[in-house]
Protein backbone atom coordinates (compact mmCIF):
# COMPACT_ATOMS: atom_id res chain seq x y z
CA UNK A 1 0.00 0.00 0.00
CA UNK A 2 2.81 2.40 0.86
CA UNK A 3 4.96 1.56 -2.17
CA UNK A 4 3.46 4.39 -4.27
CA UNK A 5 4.11 6.78 -1.38
CA UNK A 6 7.66 5.48 -1.06
CA UNK A 7 8.18 6.01 -4.78
CA UNK A 8 6.87 9.57 -4.56
CA UNK A 9 9.06 10.26 -1.54
CA UNK A 10 12.06 8.81 -3.38
CA UNK A 11 11.38 11.06 -6.36
CA UNK A 12 11.06 14.04 -4.02
CA UNK A 13 14.39 13.28 -2.31
CA UNK A 14 16.02 12.71 -5.70
CA UNK A 15 14.60 15.93 -7.11
CA UNK A 16 15.85 17.98 -4.17
CA UNK A 17 19.31 16.37 -4.42
CA UNK A 18 19.42 16.97 -8.18
CA UNK A 19 18.41 20.61 -7.73
CA UNK A 20 21.16 21.10 -5.15
CA UNK A 21 23.71 19.34 -7.36
CA UNK A 22 22.57 21.37 -10.36
CA UNK A 23 22.85 24.58 -8.36
CA UNK A 24 26.38 23.69 -7.24
CA UNK A 25 27.40 22.73 -10.80
CA UNK A 26 25.87 25.88 -12.29
CA UNK A 27 27.58 28.02 -9.66
CA UNK A 28 30.94 26.36 -10.32
CA UNK A 29 30.53 26.82 -14.09
CA UNK A 30 29.50 30.47 -13.64
CA UNK A 31 32.47 31.20 -11.38
CA UNK A 32 34.88 29.61 -13.84
CA UNK A 33 33.27 31.39 -16.80
CA UNK A 34 33.38 34.80 -15.13
CA UNK A 35 36.93 34.19 -13.91
CA UNK A 36 38.06 33.59 -17.49
CA UNK A 37 36.05 36.56 -18.75
CA UNK A 38 37.37 38.96 -16.10
CA UNK A 39 40.91 37.78 -16.77
CA UNK A 40 40.46 38.33 -20.51
CA UNK A 41 38.91 41.75 -19.98
CA UNK A 42 41.73 42.74 -17.66
CA UNK A 43 44.37 41.65 -20.18
CA UNK A 44 42.62 43.50 -23.01
CA UNK A 45 42.27 46.70 -20.99
CA UNK A 46 45.91 46.51 -19.84
CA UNK A 47 47.04 46.05 -23.44
CA UNK A 48 44.79 48.91 -24.53
CA UNK A 49 46.27 51.14 -21.80
CA UNK A 50 49.81 50.21 -22.89
CA UNK A 51 48.93 51.05 -26.51
CA UNK A 52 47.40 54.38 -25.47
CA UNK A 53 50.66 55.18 -23.64
CA UNK A 54 52.74 54.11 -26.66
CA UNK A 55 50.88 56.42 -29.07
CA UNK A 56 51.01 59.23 -26.54
CA UNK A 57 47.34 59.42 -25.62
CA UNK A 58 46.18 60.06 -22.09
CA UNK A 59 44.45 57.16 -20.39
CA UNK A 60 40.74 57.40 -19.64
CA UNK A 61 39.89 56.82 -15.95
CA UNK A 62 38.55 53.33 -16.59
CA UNK A 63 41.70 52.22 -18.43
CA UNK A 64 43.90 53.81 -15.79
CA UNK A 65 42.06 51.90 -13.09
CA UNK A 66 42.21 48.66 -15.11
CA UNK A 67 45.98 49.09 -15.65
CA UNK A 68 46.58 49.70 -11.96
CA UNK A 69 44.48 46.69 -10.95
CA UNK A 70 46.27 44.45 -13.44
CA UNK A 71 49.70 45.53 -12.17
CA UNK A 72 48.72 45.22 -8.50
CA UNK A 73 47.25 41.75 -8.93
CA UNK A 74 50.24 40.44 -10.88
CA UNK A 75 52.76 42.07 -8.50
CA UNK A 76 51.05 40.51 -5.47
CA UNK A 77 50.94 37.12 -7.16
CA UNK A 78 54.64 37.32 -8.00
CA UNK A 79 55.53 38.31 -4.46
CA UNK A 80 53.47 35.41 -3.13
CA UNK A 81 55.16 33.03 -5.56
CA UNK A 82 58.63 34.19 -4.60
CA UNK A 83 57.80 33.84 -0.91
CA UNK A 84 56.80 30.23 -1.46
CA UNK A 85 60.05 29.34 -3.24
CA UNK A 86 62.61 27.88 -0.83
CA UNK A 87 65.32 27.09 -3.40
CA UNK A 88 65.93 29.25 -6.48
CA UNK A 89 67.30 27.54 -9.56
CA UNK A 90 70.88 28.64 -10.42
CA UNK A 91 71.19 30.87 -13.43
CA UNK A 92 67.49 31.85 -13.27
CA UNK A 93 67.06 35.40 -14.46
CA UNK A 94 63.82 37.35 -14.51
CA UNK A 95 63.41 40.32 -16.79
CA UNK A 96 62.00 43.25 -14.87
CA UNK A 97 60.32 46.05 -16.72
CA UNK A 98 58.90 49.31 -15.56
CA UNK A 99 55.50 50.39 -16.65
CA UNK A 100 54.86 54.09 -16.25
CA UNK A 101 51.34 55.31 -15.77
CA UNK A 102 50.09 58.79 -16.47
CA UNK A 103 50.99 59.78 -12.91
CA UNK A 104 54.61 58.89 -13.51
CA UNK A 105 54.73 56.10 -10.92
CA UNK A 106 56.85 53.08 -11.78
CA UNK A 107 55.70 49.62 -10.63
CA UNK A 108 57.88 46.57 -11.44
CA UNK A 109 56.22 43.41 -12.67
CA UNK A 110 57.61 40.15 -14.05
CA UNK A 111 56.39 40.15 -17.66
CA UNK A 112 57.78 36.71 -18.55
CA UNK A 113 55.26 34.95 -16.32
CA UNK A 114 52.19 36.60 -17.92
CA UNK A 115 53.55 37.19 -21.41
CA UNK A 116 51.19 34.55 -22.87
CA UNK A 117 48.15 36.47 -21.66
CA UNK A 118 49.17 39.53 -23.69
CA UNK A 119 50.93 38.13 -26.76
CA UNK A 120 47.75 36.37 -27.92
CA UNK A 121 46.08 39.78 -28.26
CA UNK A 122 46.02 41.28 -31.77
CA UNK A 123 45.58 45.00 -32.46
CA UNK A 124 43.64 46.71 -35.27
CA UNK A 125 44.10 50.51 -35.65
CA UNK A 126 40.97 51.84 -37.39
CA UNK A 127 39.79 55.11 -38.83
CA UNK A 128 36.47 56.66 -37.88
CA UNK A 129 34.63 54.59 -40.48
CA UNK A 130 35.97 51.35 -39.02
CA UNK A 131 38.43 50.72 -41.88
CA UNK A 132 41.80 49.16 -41.01
CA UNK A 133 44.66 51.69 -41.23
CA UNK A 134 47.54 49.19 -41.06
CA UNK A 135 48.41 45.84 -39.52
CA UNK A 136 50.89 46.24 -36.62
CA UNK A 137 50.88 42.51 -35.86
CA UNK A 138 53.61 40.14 -37.12
CA UNK A 139 50.96 37.89 -38.69
CA UNK A 140 47.90 38.12 -40.89
CA UNK A 141 44.90 39.42 -38.98
CA UNK A 142 42.54 36.56 -38.09
CA UNK A 143 39.42 38.72 -38.50
CA UNK A 144 38.08 41.82 -40.13
CA UNK A 145 37.09 44.82 -37.99
CA UNK A 146 33.78 44.33 -36.22
CA UNK A 147 31.72 47.25 -37.50
CA UNK A 148 28.89 46.79 -34.97
CA UNK A 149 31.45 47.13 -32.17
CA UNK A 150 32.86 50.20 -33.94
CA UNK A 151 29.45 51.88 -34.03
CA UNK A 152 28.88 51.09 -30.35
CA UNK A 153 32.32 52.49 -29.41
CA UNK A 154 31.72 55.68 -31.39
CA UNK A 155 28.48 56.17 -29.44
CA UNK A 156 29.50 55.09 -25.93
CA UNK A 157 33.26 55.62 -26.08
CA UNK A 158 34.14 51.93 -25.83
CA UNK A 159 32.67 48.47 -26.42
CA UNK A 160 33.39 45.04 -25.00
CA UNK A 161 31.78 41.91 -26.46
CA UNK A 162 32.26 38.34 -27.68
CA UNK A 163 32.77 37.80 -31.39
CA UNK A 164 34.24 35.19 -33.74
CA UNK A 165 37.29 34.97 -35.98
CA UNK A 166 37.16 34.06 -39.66
CA UNK A 167 37.57 30.37 -38.79
CA UNK A 168 34.80 30.48 -36.20
CA UNK A 169 37.07 30.67 -33.16
CA UNK A 170 35.47 32.66 -30.29
CA UNK A 171 37.22 35.89 -29.41
CA UNK A 172 36.82 38.58 -26.76
CA UNK A 173 36.81 41.97 -28.49
CA UNK A 174 37.57 45.41 -26.95
CA UNK A 175 37.07 48.60 -28.98
CA UNK A 176 37.98 52.15 -27.84
CA UNK A 177 37.35 55.51 -29.41
CA UNK A 178 40.70 57.36 -29.61
CA UNK A 179 40.99 61.19 -29.47
CA UNK A 180 41.48 62.86 -32.87
CA UNK A 181 44.93 64.21 -31.95
CA UNK A 182 46.39 60.69 -31.98
CA UNK A 183 45.87 60.19 -35.69
CA UNK A 184 43.66 57.14 -35.09
CA UNK A 185 39.92 56.89 -35.06
CA UNK A 186 39.59 53.74 -32.98
CA UNK A 187 41.62 50.88 -31.54
CA UNK A 188 40.14 47.40 -31.64
CA UNK A 189 41.80 44.49 -29.86
CA UNK A 190 40.88 40.84 -29.76
CA UNK A 191 41.92 37.90 -27.60
CA UNK A 192 41.04 34.34 -28.77
CA UNK A 193 39.29 32.39 -26.02
CA UNK A 194 39.01 28.97 -27.72
CA UNK A 195 41.26 27.31 -25.12
CA UNK A 196 39.13 28.65 -22.31
CA UNK A 197 35.90 27.59 -24.03
CA UNK A 198 37.41 24.13 -24.51
CA UNK A 199 38.15 23.98 -20.78
CA UNK A 200 34.57 25.05 -20.03
CA UNK A 201 33.17 22.41 -22.38
CA UNK A 202 35.33 19.74 -20.77
CA UNK A 203 34.16 20.98 -17.38
CA UNK A 204 30.52 20.66 -18.48
CA UNK A 205 31.19 17.15 -19.82
CA UNK A 206 32.73 16.21 -16.50
CA UNK A 207 29.74 17.66 -14.65
CA UNK A 208 27.34 15.65 -16.80
CA UNK A 209 29.29 12.44 -16.19
CA UNK A 210 29.48 13.06 -12.46
CA UNK A 211 25.81 14.04 -12.52
CA UNK A 212 24.77 10.79 -14.21
CA UNK A 213 26.71 8.73 -11.67
CA UNK A 214 25.34 10.87 -8.84
CA UNK A 215 21.77 10.32 -10.02
CA UNK A 216 22.24 6.55 -9.77
CA UNK A 217 23.81 6.80 -6.33
CA UNK A 218 21.23 9.32 -5.14
CA UNK A 219 18.43 7.18 -6.55
CA UNK A 220 19.45 4.17 -4.46
CA UNK A 221 20.11 6.39 -1.46
CA UNK A 222 16.74 8.13 -1.81
CA UNK A 223 14.94 4.79 -2.07
CA UNK A 224 16.67 3.59 1.09
CA UNK A 225 15.93 6.84 2.95
CA UNK A 226 12.28 6.77 1.87
CA UNK A 227 11.96 3.17 3.03
CA UNK A 228 13.52 3.99 6.35
CA UNK A 229 11.25 7.02 6.80
CA UNK A 230 8.14 4.94 6.09
CA UNK A 231 9.19 1.86 8.05
CA UNK A 232 7.20 2.76 11.16
CA UNK A 233 4.19 3.78 9.06
CA UNK A 234 4.41 0.54 7.07
CA UNK A 235 4.51 -1.53 10.25
CA UNK A 236 1.48 0.32 11.63
CA UNK A 237 -0.34 -0.15 8.32
CA UNK A 238 0.45 -3.88 8.25
CA UNK A 239 -0.82 -4.24 11.81
CA UNK A 240 -4.01 -2.37 10.90
CA UNK A 241 -4.58 -4.55 7.84
CA UNK A 242 -4.01 -7.69 9.89
CA UNK A 243 -6.48 -6.46 12.50
CA UNK A 244 -9.13 -5.66 9.88
CA UNK A 245 -8.70 -9.05 8.25
CA UNK A 246 -8.81 -10.95 11.55
CA UNK A 247 -11.73 -8.93 12.86
CA UNK A 248 -13.66 -9.49 9.64
CA UNK A 249 -13.14 -13.22 9.90
CA UNK A 250 -14.07 -13.27 13.59
CA UNK A 251 -17.25 -11.24 13.01
CA UNK A 252 -18.59 -13.52 10.31
CA UNK A 253 -19.52 -16.37 12.67
CA UNK A 254 -21.47 -14.36 15.29
CA UNK A 255 -23.27 -12.43 12.54
CA UNK A 256 -24.31 -15.69 10.90
CA UNK A 257 -25.60 -17.02 14.23
CA UNK A 258 -27.49 -13.79 14.92
CA UNK A 259 -29.20 -13.95 11.56
CA UNK A 260 -30.12 -17.58 11.98
CA UNK A 261 -31.54 -16.92 15.46
CA UNK A 262 -33.60 -14.00 14.15
CA UNK A 263 -34.99 -16.07 11.30
CA UNK A 264 -35.97 -18.83 13.72
CA UNK A 265 -37.74 -16.29 15.88
CA UNK A 266 -39.55 -14.97 12.80
CA UNK A 267 -40.92 -18.47 12.11
CA UNK A 268 -42.44 -18.72 15.57
CA UNK A 269 -45.79 -20.50 15.70
CA UNK A 270 -47.44 -17.55 17.45
CA UNK A 271 -45.68 -14.48 16.13
CA UNK A 272 -46.20 -11.19 17.89
CA UNK A 273 -46.46 -8.35 15.32
CA UNK A 274 -44.20 -6.10 17.33
CA UNK A 275 -41.64 -8.84 17.86
CA UNK A 276 -41.83 -9.81 14.17
CA UNK A 277 -41.02 -6.23 13.21
CA UNK A 278 -38.08 -6.23 15.60
CA UNK A 279 -36.79 -9.53 14.19
CA UNK A 280 -37.07 -8.11 10.66
CA UNK A 281 -35.01 -5.09 11.71
CA UNK A 282 -32.42 -7.38 13.27
CA UNK A 283 -32.11 -9.42 10.07
CA UNK A 284 -31.72 -6.27 7.98
CA UNK A 285 -29.07 -4.81 10.26
CA UNK A 286 -27.20 -8.12 10.40
CA UNK A 287 -27.24 -8.21 6.59
CA UNK A 288 -25.93 -4.67 6.53
CA UNK A 289 -23.15 -5.54 8.98
CA UNK A 290 -22.28 -8.67 7.00
CA UNK A 291 -21.96 -6.59 3.84
CA UNK A 292 -19.71 -4.13 5.64
CA UNK A 293 -17.52 -6.95 6.98
CA UNK A 294 -17.22 -8.50 3.51
CA UNK A 295 -16.30 -5.15 1.99
CA UNK A 296 -13.69 -4.44 4.65
CA UNK A 297 -12.17 -7.88 4.11
CA UNK A 298 -12.09 -7.29 0.35
CA UNK A 299 -10.43 -3.91 0.78
CA UNK A 300 -7.88 -5.47 3.10
CA UNK A 301 -6.98 -8.02 0.44
CA UNK A 302 -6.83 -5.33 -2.24
CA UNK A 303 -4.50 -3.18 -0.14
CA UNK A 304 -2.27 -6.17 0.59
CA UNK A 305 -2.30 -7.19 -3.11
CA UNK A 306 -3.51 -10.63 -2.09
CA UNK A 307 -6.61 -10.79 -4.29
CA UNK A 308 -6.20 -13.50 -6.90
CA UNK A 309 -7.66 -12.91 -10.35
CA UNK A 310 -8.64 -15.28 -13.11
CA UNK A 311 -8.32 -13.14 -16.23
CA UNK A 312 -10.09 -14.61 -19.23
CA UNK A 313 -12.26 -13.45 -22.19
CA UNK A 314 -15.78 -12.38 -21.11
CA UNK A 315 -18.76 -11.69 -23.38
CA UNK A 316 -20.16 -8.43 -22.05
CA UNK A 317 -23.65 -8.79 -23.51
CA UNK A 318 -24.17 -12.19 -21.88
CA UNK A 319 -22.83 -11.03 -18.51
CA UNK A 320 -25.07 -7.94 -18.47
CA UNK A 321 -28.11 -10.04 -19.49
CA UNK A 322 -27.43 -12.38 -16.57
CA UNK A 323 -27.17 -9.48 -14.12
CA UNK A 324 -30.34 -7.99 -15.62
CA UNK A 325 -32.30 -11.12 -14.70
CA UNK A 326 -30.95 -10.86 -11.18
CA UNK A 327 -32.05 -7.20 -10.84
CA UNK A 328 -35.45 -7.51 -12.55
CA UNK A 329 -37.40 -8.16 -9.30
CA UNK A 330 -35.77 -5.15 -7.63
CA UNK A 331 -36.33 -2.93 -10.66
CA UNK A 332 -39.99 -3.98 -10.89
CA UNK A 333 -40.58 -3.40 -7.20
CA UNK A 334 -39.27 0.15 -7.54
CA UNK A 335 -40.91 0.70 -10.95
CA UNK A 336 -37.57 1.44 -12.64
CA UNK A 337 -36.92 0.47 -16.26
CA UNK A 338 -33.73 -1.45 -17.08
CA UNK A 339 -32.30 -1.09 -20.61
CA UNK A 340 -29.58 -3.46 -21.79
CA UNK A 341 -27.92 -1.63 -24.70
CA UNK A 342 -24.68 -3.58 -24.77
CA UNK A 343 -23.37 -4.83 -28.08
CA UNK A 344 -21.23 -7.81 -28.91
CA UNK A 345 -17.81 -7.37 -27.34
CA UNK A 346 -15.26 -9.32 -25.34
CA UNK A 347 -13.04 -8.00 -22.57
CA UNK A 348 -10.12 -9.48 -20.67
CA UNK A 349 -11.17 -9.56 -17.02
CA UNK A 350 -12.04 -11.66 -14.01
CA UNK A 351 -15.72 -12.58 -14.41
CA UNK A 352 -16.42 -12.65 -10.67
CA UNK A 353 -14.86 -9.27 -9.99
CA UNK A 354 -16.35 -7.66 -13.11
CA UNK A 355 -19.78 -8.94 -12.07
CA UNK A 356 -19.18 -7.44 -8.62
CA UNK A 357 -18.29 -4.08 -10.15
CA UNK A 358 -21.41 -3.99 -12.33
CA UNK A 359 -23.63 -5.01 -9.40
CA UNK A 360 -22.15 -2.18 -7.29
CA UNK A 361 -22.79 0.35 -10.06
CA UNK A 362 -26.35 -0.90 -10.73
CA UNK A 363 -27.19 -1.03 -7.03
CA UNK A 364 -25.90 2.50 -6.61
CA UNK A 365 -27.97 3.68 -9.59
CA UNK A 366 -31.10 1.88 -8.34
CA UNK A 367 -30.89 3.43 -4.88
CA UNK A 368 -30.79 6.93 -6.33
CA UNK A 369 -33.26 6.60 -9.21
CA UNK A 370 -36.87 7.52 -8.38
CA UNK A 371 -39.89 5.41 -9.47
CA UNK A 372 -40.52 5.77 -13.18
CA UNK A 373 -36.84 6.34 -13.87
CA UNK A 374 -34.57 4.48 -16.25
CA UNK A 375 -31.23 2.71 -15.83
CA UNK A 376 -29.28 1.62 -18.89
CA UNK A 377 -26.08 -0.28 -19.55
CA UNK A 378 -24.30 0.31 -22.85
CA UNK A 379 -20.95 -0.66 -24.34
CA UNK A 380 -18.67 0.92 -26.92
CA UNK A 381 -15.41 -0.23 -28.52
CA UNK A 382 -12.63 2.38 -28.24
CA UNK A 383 -9.49 1.21 -29.98
CA UNK A 384 -7.99 -1.60 -27.92
CA UNK A 385 -10.45 -1.06 -25.07
CA UNK A 386 -14.14 -1.59 -24.40
CA UNK A 387 -16.09 1.06 -22.49
CA UNK A 388 -19.05 -0.06 -20.36
CA UNK A 389 -21.31 2.72 -19.11
CA UNK A 390 -24.09 2.63 -16.52
CA UNK A 391 -26.49 5.58 -16.88
CA UNK A 392 -29.40 6.68 -14.74
CA UNK A 393 -31.75 9.66 -14.76
CA UNK A 394 -31.88 9.92 -11.01
CA UNK A 395 -31.12 12.77 -8.65
CA UNK A 396 -27.48 13.21 -9.69
CA UNK A 397 -24.49 14.36 -7.65
CA UNK A 398 -23.47 17.92 -6.84
CA UNK A 399 -20.21 19.06 -8.51
CA UNK A 400 -18.41 19.55 -5.19
CA UNK A 401 -18.94 15.87 -4.33
CA UNK A 402 -17.73 14.37 -7.61
CA UNK A 403 -13.96 14.45 -6.81
CA UNK A 404 -14.59 12.43 -3.63
CA UNK A 405 -17.13 9.78 -4.65
CA UNK A 406 -14.39 7.12 -4.98
CA UNK A 407 -12.97 7.87 -1.52
CA UNK A 408 -13.59 5.29 1.19
CA UNK A 409 -16.59 5.88 3.47
CA UNK A 410 -17.47 9.04 1.55
CA UNK A 411 -21.20 9.50 1.06
CA UNK A 412 -22.60 12.47 -0.81
CA UNK A 413 -26.12 11.59 0.39
CA UNK A 414 -25.77 11.79 4.17
CA UNK A 415 -28.95 13.84 4.38
CA UNK A 416 -31.03 11.47 2.25
CA UNK A 417 -33.53 8.95 3.50
CA UNK A 418 -32.29 6.51 6.07
CA UNK A 419 -33.94 3.78 4.04
CA UNK A 420 -31.12 4.06 1.51
CA UNK A 421 -28.48 2.27 3.55
CA UNK A 422 -24.91 2.22 2.30
CA UNK A 423 -21.41 1.74 3.63
CA UNK A 424 -19.66 4.35 1.52
CA UNK A 425 -17.28 1.66 0.24
CA UNK A 426 -19.02 0.48 -2.93
CA UNK A 427 -17.52 2.92 -5.46
CA UNK A 428 -14.13 2.72 -3.76
CA UNK A 429 -14.17 -1.07 -4.13
CA UNK A 430 -15.36 -0.77 -7.73
CA UNK A 431 -12.47 1.57 -8.55
CA UNK A 432 -9.89 -0.75 -6.98
CA UNK A 433 -11.33 -3.83 -8.72
CA UNK A 434 -11.31 -2.09 -12.10
CA UNK A 435 -7.75 -0.82 -11.70
CA UNK A 436 -6.27 -4.21 -10.74
CA UNK A 437 -7.75 -5.53 -14.00
CA UNK A 438 -5.79 -2.90 -16.00
CA UNK A 439 -8.88 -0.73 -16.40
CA UNK A 440 -10.09 2.77 -15.57
CA UNK A 441 -13.27 4.17 -14.07
CA UNK A 442 -14.77 7.65 -14.38
CA UNK A 443 -17.96 9.44 -13.39
CA UNK A 444 -19.98 12.37 -14.71
CA UNK A 445 -23.14 13.74 -13.15
CA UNK A 446 -25.57 16.63 -13.25
CA UNK A 447 -27.66 17.44 -10.23
CA UNK A 448 -31.28 16.61 -10.94
CA UNK A 449 -30.53 14.97 -14.30
CA UNK A 450 -28.68 11.77 -13.47
CA UNK A 451 -25.29 10.09 -13.25
CA UNK A 452 -23.10 8.21 -15.71
CA UNK A 453 -20.28 5.89 -14.58
CA UNK A 454 -17.97 4.35 -17.17
CA UNK A 455 -15.40 1.59 -16.86
CA UNK A 456 -12.81 0.90 -19.55
CA UNK A 457 -11.21 -2.55 -19.84
CA UNK A 458 -8.86 -4.12 -22.40
CA UNK A 459 -10.78 -5.96 -25.09
CA UNK A 460 -9.67 -9.31 -26.42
Amino acid sequence: MLKPLRLKLTLLYLLVAMLLAGLVGFSAYSLLYYYFQNNNDGALKFKMASTFTTIGVGLPPDLLEAEQNWINIRTNENKSSEANETIEEPGEDHEEIATESTTGSVIPIIRSVYEGELTSIFIMPLDETGRLIFNPNPYVLPMNPDLSAVQSALTAGHDLRNSTLKDGTPVRLLTYNVPDASGYGLLQMGKPIDDQMRVLNQFVSGLLLVGAISILVLGFGSWWMAGRSLRATQNAWDMQQAFVANASHELRTPLTLMRASAEVAQRSTQPNPQQAALMTNIVEEVDHMSQLVDELLLLSRLDAHQLKLDIRPIQIAGLVAEIQRQFEPLMSAKQVTFLNQTTAGTVQADVTRLRQVLIILLDNALRHTPPGGTISVRSLVEGRNLRITVDDNGEGIAPEHLPHVFDRFYQADNARSKDQKGTGLGLSIAKSLVEIQAGQISITSQLGKGTSISITLPKQ
